[in-house]
């Protein structure tokens, strides 16, 4: 018989780390070239670097020709965050369309202050219009929507695609962890067969053998022959309870006949008549005790002619 090639432990889980290993980088992987699509097709998302191209152009080519009068923000692209300062050094706003918090960041760039701030970081463009006045644009490296009606509902498109990222991630460990849970979970179900077979003491039903783990198939074996040393146990149990049945057989025997000499004598003297009262009663008392011990005798034959609950033959 071919002998079968067995897996430790130790390999199975190695297996595990392995392959969750190799499915989380597929994954990320995949989903990284999903995005890179996305973002070369131009219908969902804009490269990271669309928004510095726009400030570039619009400090280039847009703002040079204005002035603080003919300022008109929608020559501008909605990708650039724009604050418009009255002169080089000063610190009034004359027109901007940032939060509060974008605000802040532009206006400690125009002091020289860095203060670190969670989120993106943000880089500066500075163009000076015709009168004198300056327009301090503001822009990130991010991923945006390719449609601006989606950048001021949706979250930045960074974070949703590390969330659904993250998902996929968890999804892929989710699944090794399932598969090797269930290649485990067969193999102690038989185990538990086993161990369930011997605590029944039905041996012959039992598999001792199929494990595909070495450490499982060595605690089958270990079953195998706490098994076999039960058998061996309980083979001498019926064989002794056997040579007590016999026993008990031959002696219910051996009592039949002086039972059936003393009823034979009771019978013959309760049919005299010159009997009293009170050796009658002692030879009914007689007859009561010998019918008494005669059905006493007849269950202990019926009990020991039972056939055992358990019988293995040793050839087996």
């Amino acid at each position: 018989m071919e002998k079968r090639r067995l897996t430790s432990l130790r390999s199975v889980l190695l297996q595990y780390l392995v392959r969750t290993a190799l499915a989380c980088l597929l994954v990320a992987v995949g989903w990284l070239l999903a995005l890179m699509l996305w973002i070369q097709n131009g219908e969902l998302f804009l490269p990271a670097n669309q928004a510095a191209q726009a400030c570039q152009k619009a400090a280039q080519d847009v703002l040079p020709g204005m002035t603080a009068a003919t300022f008109d923000e929608t020559q501008l692209d909605s990708l650039c965050r724009y604050a418009l300062f009255a002169a080089p050094d000063s610190s009034e706003v004359l027109a901007t369309n940032m939060d509060a918090g974008h605000l802040q960041r532009a206006m400690e760039n125009r002091q020289g202050k860095t203060h670190w701030h969670f989120g993106y970081t943000q880089y500066y463009m500075t163009s000076k219009l015709q009168d004198g006045t300056v327009c301090l644009l503001q822009f990130d490296y991010a991923v945006p929507y390719a449609d601006p009606a989606l950048r001021g509902v949706l979250p930045d498109m960074q974070t949703v695609h590390c969330i659904l990222g993250i998902l996929l991630l968890v999804g892929a460990v989710v699944w090794s962890t399932h598969r090797t849970g269930r290649f485990l979970t067969r193999e102690t179900e038989k185990l538990t067969a086993a161990a369930q077979a011997v605590a029944r003491k039905d041996l012959d039903s039992a598999v001792f053998s199929g494990a595909k783990v070495r450490e499982y198939e060595s605690t089958l074996q270990a079953l195998q022959t706490m098994g076999d040393a039960l058998t061996g146990s309980l083979q001498k149990q019926w064989a002794m309870e056997q040579r007590q049945r016999e026993q008990i057989i031959q002696l219910s025997h051996k009592l039949k006949t002086p039972l059936t000499i003393i009823e034979g004598n009771a019978e013959l003297l309760a049919e005299d008549d010159d009997l009293t009262a009170e050796q009658k009663a002692q030879v009914e008392s007689i007859l009561q005790g010998a019918e008494q011990t005669r059905t006493y005798l007849g269950k202990i034959r019926a009990e020991v002619q039972t056939p055992l609950r358990y019988k293995r033959n040793a050839e087996q």
